[in-house]
C-alpha cells in the first residue's frame, strides 16, 4: 500500500556577513507566509520566542529517472547572522523500500545536487548586493523525512529500513537487531500515533496527517549552529596562530616605529573575533533557552545531543578565552610601549632642561 511522504533535501552555507531583517526583505521573490503553518502541538498562545528565518520559494525544478518525472519544491531560509539553507524537497507516494531507493539513487541526488548548487549561486549574487559575501569552504548537508503512517505499523515492518534512512546507509539487511535499537534510540514521542527519530544524517518524523513545518524549521536551525560553530572554531585557531607568529615577530623589531600602530591593528583584530565568536555562543545558548519547555524545546534538544554541540561549544569556549588572553597580552604589550615611550620623553625633556642650563651657564 503507498504511503505519502516527503524528503527535504538541506544544504547549509555560511556568507561570512550579517544583515538587517529589513535587508533581507523582499531580496528574493515569493516569500513563504511561515505563520500559515499552525502549531499543532499544545504550548503558549504565540511561538514566538525565537526568530523565523525568511524564507522564500524559488522555482520548482524536475528531473526524469527511468522515464518518470521528478518535480522538486526549492526553497531558501535567509538568517540574519549570515547562514542560509536551500531546501529540496520532493513529495513522494509509495513504499518504504521505494523511498529508500529514491533516498539512494545517484541520479537523483546528483539533480539535487546540482539543484543546490544553482539556488546557492541565487542567493551569493542577491546578498552580494547588499554585502560583501565571503563564502566558507564549509558547510552542512542533511535530510528530512516525514512519513504520513502511524508509527507503529512503520516500525513493525520496516525498523532496519529507518534505521538506515538515519545512518545513510543503503544495505540494511545487514544491520545487527542490538545497533539498530541504539540508533532509534534518539527519538520524542508526544502521542500515540507520532514518532520523530533524529540521527547525524537524517531526521524522521512519523505521524499521520501532520504538518511538520516547525520540526524541519528545528533540523535545519540545529545544523546551521553546527555549521556556524564550525567555521568560527577554525576561524580563531587560524587566528591564534597568526597572532602568535604576529607578536613573535614584533617582540624582535624593538626600534620600529610602527610597533605600536601593529600592535594596536592586532589588538582590535582580536577584539573582533572575539565578539563575533561570542555571539555565535548566545546564538546557541538563546536557541537553547528560546522555545520554552514543551515539544519544541524537546526536538531542539535531540539535534543538540546528537549533533554534540555542547563539546563543540565547549571547544569555542576555550578558543574564546584564548583569543582574550592574546589580546590582554597585547595590550599589555601596548601600555609597556607607552610607559617607555613617557620615560623616553621625561628623559629626554630632563636632558633638553640640562643642555639649557649648560648653555645659559657658558654665556
Amino acid at each position: 500500500m503507498p504511503v505519502n511522504s516527503e524528503i527535504v533535501f538541506l544544504f547549509m552555507y555560511d556568507t561570512g556577513s550579517t544583515f538587517e531583517t529589513e535587508q533581507l526583505n523582499g531580496i528574493l521573490k515569493n516569500q513563504e507566509d511561515f505563520s500559515k503553518y499552525e502549531y499543532q502541538k499544545p504550548g503558549p498562545e504565540e511561538i514566538s520566542t525565537f526568530n523565523i528565518p525568511l524564507i522564500f520559494n524559488l522555482r520548482d525544478e524536475s528531473v526524469f529517472i527511468d522515464g518518470i518525472r521528478y518535480l522538486l519544491k526549492v526553497q531558501v531560509s535567509l538568517y540574519v547572522f549570515g547562514a542560509f539553507s536551500v531546501r529540496i524537497r520532493y513529495s513522494f507516494s509509495g513504499s518504504y523500500e521505494q523511498l529508500a531507493k529514491l533516498t539512494f539513487s545517484k541520479r537523483l541526488n546528483e539533480f539535487v545536487n546540482a539543484a543546490a548548487a544553482r539556488a546557492k549561486r541565487k542567493v551569493i549574487a542577491a546578498l552580494g548586493k547588499i554585502a560583501q559575501v565571503k563564502e566558507s569552504t564549509l558547510s552542512e548537508r542533511y535530510r528530512f523525512y516525514y512519513i504520513d503512517a502511524d508509527k507503529h505499523a512503520v516500525l513493525r515492518d520496516s525498523k532496519k529500513l529507518i534505521a538506515g534512512l538515519l545512518i545513510d546507509e543503503d544495505k540494511t539487511s545487514t544491520l545487527e537487531k542490538g545497533y539498530v535499537e541504539s540508533v532509534l534510540r534518539k527519538n520524542i514521542t508526544y502521542d500515540t500515533s507520532s514518532i520523530f527519530f533524529v540521527g547525524w544524517e537524517s531526521a524522521i518524523i512519523i505521524d499521520k496527517g501532520y504538518v511538520f513545518e516547525h520540526e524541519l524549521l528545528m533540523a535545519e536551525i540545529a545544523n546551521v549552529e553546527l555549521l556556524e560553530t564550525r567555521i568560527q572554531h577554525r576561524l580563531l585557531v587560524e587566528k591564534l596562530k597568526n597572532a602568535n607568529k604576529a607578536l613573535e615577530k614584533l617582540s624582535k623589531d624593538r626600534m620600529s616605529l610602527l610597533k605600536g600602530r601593529k600592535l594596536g591593528r592586532l589588538s582590535e583584530s582580536l577584539a573582533r573575533s572575539y565578539e563575533a565568536s561570542r555571539m555565535i555562543l548566545n546564538n546557541v545558548e538563546d536557541t537553547a533557552y528560546g522555545y520554552g519547555e514543551w515539544y519544541l524545546s524537546r526536538v531542539y534538544g535531540l539535534f543538540y545531543d546528537v549533533f554534540k554541540l555542547s563539546n563543540i561549544e565547549a571547544a569555542l569556549e576555550k578558543d574564546i578565552d584564548a583569543i582574550s588572553n592574546e589580546r590582554m597580552l597585547v595590550d599589555d604589550m601596548i601600555a609597556l610601549m607607552h610607559e617607555d615611550f613617557l620615560e623616553y620623553i621625561i628623559i629626554l625633556l630632563i636632558l633638553i632642561e640640562v643642555l639649557i642650563e649648560f648653555i645659559y651657564l657658558f654665556k
